[in-house]
């Protein structure tokens, strides 16, 4: 029998408190923007998917529906990029959904690559972002996950189906968004 009953609603999956569950991810998008607000800081050039990332986050939906329309995500004009960064981070009351979150974490991956440094990023953050992408990536990819499953080493979250295959959750992450190839084992 198929284990997916037991991720349903109203299934047989052991009971847990879920009275914390919320669709807001602004604490944990805060976190990952202090994550690149050092990564930006110590390299001193920010890249322009780092300026995009920061216009995205401060732009409204309208704003963003516009650029969308255009095709053409404006650059944000800023001296000092992870000030502006850590300025998003401790702004509150403004709800944030996974699509920001994923853009923060999937930059700050990019920008820790290219810089060779490695980061640490909340387990539970790269989870969501990767099976939201697993959900939505393009056939190539979600081809590869119907044939492996590939378990995050640092977190309690896994993504594909068939045989396991343990690795870093930001591998996976890199590899679902199309960044590196299939991630090798531990």
């Amino acid at each position: 029998m198929s284990d997916i009953p037991k991720y349903l609603p109203l299934s047989q999956r052991p009971r847990r408190d879920e009275s914390g569950v919320t669709g807001d991810w602004a604490p944990r998008l805060s976190a990952v923007l202090e994550v690149l607000a050092g990564l930006v800081e110590k390299d001193e050039t920010a890249s322009d998917d780092v300026a995009r990332l920061i216009w995205m986050l401060r732009a409204d939906r309208r704003s963003r529906l516009s650029a969308a329309i255009a095709r053409k995500t404006p650059r944000a004009l800023t001296d000092d990029p992870a000030a502006a960064l850590r300025s998003i981070a401790s702004e509150t009351g403004r709800k944030r959904p996974l699509r920001d979150l994923a853009s923060a974490v999937i930059v700050t991956l990019d920008v820790a690559s290219a810089s060779q440094r490695a980061v640490h990023l909340d387990a539970v953050s790269l989870g969501a972002v990767a099976v939201a992408r697993a959900l939505s990536a393009p056939l190539p990819i979600r081809a590869v996950l119907a044939d492996v499953t590939l378990v995050a080493s640092d977190g309690d979250w896994a993504v594909g189906r068939g045989p396991e295959r343990s690795v870093p959750g930001a591998a996976i992450v890199l590899f679902l968004y199309g960044r590196t190839g299939l991630p090798v084992t531990e």
